[in-house]
This record gives structure tokens, sequence and C-alpha cells, in this order.
């Protein structure tokens, strides 16, 4: 009896053992395989990691005043980002960051660009915007896949001219496409597409029209835009990016002690 008692009693504290390690696995975010873990260091969480910064100049942002007597475009492409998506939920992790040099912006007119950036956006003083996107609020649908588009909601933080207000986006499209030959063709890497406008008001940036030109510049504004990431442009300044040929893969690496490498 006291021999069956002993026997039970190990093969229960191995058992213990066997699913505790399977818990702590499941919960330890430098556990490589624990699924759904969200730490951006560890190379089976899912996460895909998109750059913005074609040399090319094909990122486009575009804004669109509609005063009673005029109608001015404006437009540049000095847009750098980065975007943090999971492509099986874009809902769940996505972070996104933009930032436009407001400088570039450019209207057809040299010297309205100057009043522009002298007199309304102060460049001199505040010389980027910067949007923030915190969180997708809605998705037409959830998951990335090759050659398909859909539509989000997100919300985020604009930063301009010194001000910092929470951004309402609706219905902006995302487009993903696998790397084939053909994309190769735009530029490598997996890509991510993003198209969409938000309205923009300027006063709510302590950005005042003169009542002087008050019927040539409207005081809210359409901005859109035209932006392509990639996962190649990306590998090269995301430090925990496994692939990254610039990963130290040692004691410096800040991705310890989720270091893909093992040391």
């Amino acid at each position: 009896m006291k021999r069956f008692n002993r026997y039970t009693l190990i093969v229960g504290i191995v058992t213990l053992m066997i699913l505790s390690t399977g818990v702590f696995a499941a919960e330890n975010p430098c556990n490589p395989c624990a699924g759904e873990a969200t730490n951006p260091c560890n190379p089976c969480s899912g996460m895909k990691h998109f750059g913005i910064n074609d040399p090319g100049g094909r990122d486009v942002l575009t804004f669109d005043s509609k005063a009673p007597l005029e109608k001015i475009v404006g437009t540049t492409n000095k847009i750098m980002g980065r975007v943090q998506v999971n492509p099986k939920d874009v809902t769940k992790g996505l972070k996104a960051t933009f930032e436009l040099d407001l400088a570039s912006l450019k209207t057809g007119i040299d010297k309205r660009d100057e009043h522009l950036r002298d007199n309304f956006l102060e460049t001199a003083k505040y010389p980027k915007a910067m949007l923030i996107i915190d969180k997708v609020t809605d998705a037409s649908d959830k998951m990335l896949m090759d050659g398909k588009s859909l539509t989000v909601d997100a919300e985020g933080t604009l930063s301009l001219h010194g001000v910092k207000n929470t951004v309402q986006l609706k219905d902006i499209m995302v487009t993903y496409f696998d790397e084939s030959e053909a994309t190769k063709g735009k530029m490598p890497g997996d890509l991510l597409i993003i198209n969409g406008d938000f309205s923009l008001n300027l006063p709510d940036y302590n950005i005042e029209v003169p009542k002087f030109i008050f019927l040539k510049l409207a005081e809210t504004i359409k901005v859109s835009v035209d932006l392509t990431g990639s996962t190649a442009t990306m590998g090269n300044v995301n430090p925990c990016n496994p692939c990254n040929p610039r990963n130290p893969c040692g004691g410096a690496n800040p991705c310890n002690p989720c270091n893909p490498c093992g040391k």
C-alpha cells in the first residue's frame, strides 16, 4: 500500500511539473513558440513590420483647401513611417507612426509656399508633423490576404504646430501583397499600401488664418495620403527583426533574453 502511494505521488508530481511547464511556456513572452505572445522581439509572434521611406518619392500626401475665392492644392513626398500589424487580425496590436516634413509642401506658387511655411505653419519652429496611430477601432475584415483590400477605422494622435489632438480616421483602405516578381517592380519585400483621407481644422492647432486672406484659404482642409510600406525597408531599422542583417545577436541585442540567435 505504501509503495502504491509513493508511486502515485511521484507520478502526480511529474504530471504537475509537465503541466506547469506548459502553462509557463504559454505565458513566457520569451518563449518563441508562445503563440499569441505580443513581445515584438518574439520571432514567432506573427507581427509584420513595414517601413515607409521610398527614395523614389512615390509616397504622396496631398492637402486640398477650398475657399470662396481660391482652391489650393499642396503636395509632398517627404514622408517617413513605420507600421506594425498582425496579419491574422489587424485589430490587435497595430501600431503606426508617420512623420511629415512640412517645409517640403508645394502648392505650385513659390510666394504662396513661402507664406505657408513662414506665416501659417511656422516651419522654422515646428518643422515636422507627426501622426501616431494607437489602435484600430473597426475593420471590414480582420485578415490581411495577398492582393486583397480592407478598410479600417482608427484612432490616433496628430502633433502639428506644437499642438497634439486626438484624431479619428475613417475608411482607410489597406491593401496587402506578398512579395512576388510583379511587386518587386515597385519595391522589394511584402507590401502594405495605405490610401485614405481626413479633415484637418487649422484653428484646432493654433493656426490662424488672417482675415485678409480668409476668402483664399479655408480653415478646414482635406488631407489625403497614398503610401506604400515594405518589410524590406523595415528590416534595416527594426532591431527585433530576426532577419535583420544588423541584428547584433549578442549581449547587446535589445531583444535579449528573447534573442532569436539563442545567445
